[in-house]
């Protein structure tokens, strides 16, 4: 503040202060205690949307004269206290609400979006999936043997099946189907169309272009998991932690308990 033109001053020393002045710089260090430091942009700076966020008010700017205003609520204040009352009043609270209302609907609305497209483009690649697939007729050699745990004398079932193609060298693998493995699911006798079998469940594994392969586990009993992974690469429980695929030799183990 310049102090040399008060009256009574002499040069390089301040005069007395009047009531106007004093109170102008009492409300001066009131407003930057209440911003706390913050800095206030004018409406016409280019500001980027995440110094925008970052702002602890973000819809408080100064116009072109150097006034507050509220963007959101379109109001003018004339110093920091009156944004403080404003800020903490039930208008801005509705406008905030409103905002985030609409905003969070806007972002759902372009989730969904989103969603649809990855859901149609994965039915997508199911149907040029399903239509591309290769059936040679083909029976794999499959094993089947009744195990007992150890520690937990459970009785369990222990498959293997064989995919070696070497008698048939007919068969050609093309190169993404040498990355895929075989893929195990527990089917229900209720998904079956024939009506005896609704009764019953199947452990079925499919790898194309072989038969599937289905036996049959009794169907009071679940199925045990073991608690580590066996298969990192896998869909579900049952193909990530009850299989194992040999993929050098071409065979497919599964080793399961029931309780």
């Amino acid at each position: 503040m310049d102090y040399q033109n008060r009256a009574g001053s002499k040069k390089g020393a301040a005069g007395i202060a009047s009531d106007a002045q004093a109170n102008l710089a009492r409300r001066k260090q009131v407003e930057e205690l209440l911003k706390d430091g913050e800095q206030i942009p004018y409406t016409f700076q280019d500001e980027d949307g995440q110094s925008e966020k970052l702002r602890k008010n973000p819809y408080i700017y100064k116009n072109h004269s150097g006034k507050l205003i509220c963007k959101l609520c379109n109001t003018m204040h004339v110093s920091w206290s009156s944004v403080e009352r404003h800020l903490s009043g039930k208008k801005h609270g509705l406008n905030v609400l409103r905002r985030g209302n609409t905003t969070g609907k806007a972002e759902n609305h372009e989730r969904s979006e989103l969603q649809d497209d990855r859901d149609r483009e994965f039915q997508r690649e199911v149907m040029l999936r399903r239509e591309n697939l290769k059936n040679t007729g083909l029976i794999p050699k499959c094993t089947v043997v009744n195990v007992q745990g150890k520690s937990t004398n459970s009785h369990g079932v222990a498959i293997r099946v064989d995919y070696n193609v070497d008698e048939s060298p007919s068969l050609d693998f093309s190169a993404s189907e040498e990355r895929l493995s075989p893929m195990v699911r527990i089917v229900s006798g209720l998904e079956l169309q024939e009506i005896e079998k609704k009764d019953k469940k199947y452990v079925v594994i499919a790898y194309e272009p072989f038969e599937n392969v289905a036996v049959e586990i009794p169907s009071d009993m679940s199925i045990m998991m073991n608690e580590s992974e066996v298969n990192s690469v896998a869909i579900d429980d049952v193909n990530s932690k009850c299989t194992f695929w040999d993929e050098a030799h071409r065979k497919l183990y599964v080793q399961f308990f029931l309780e």
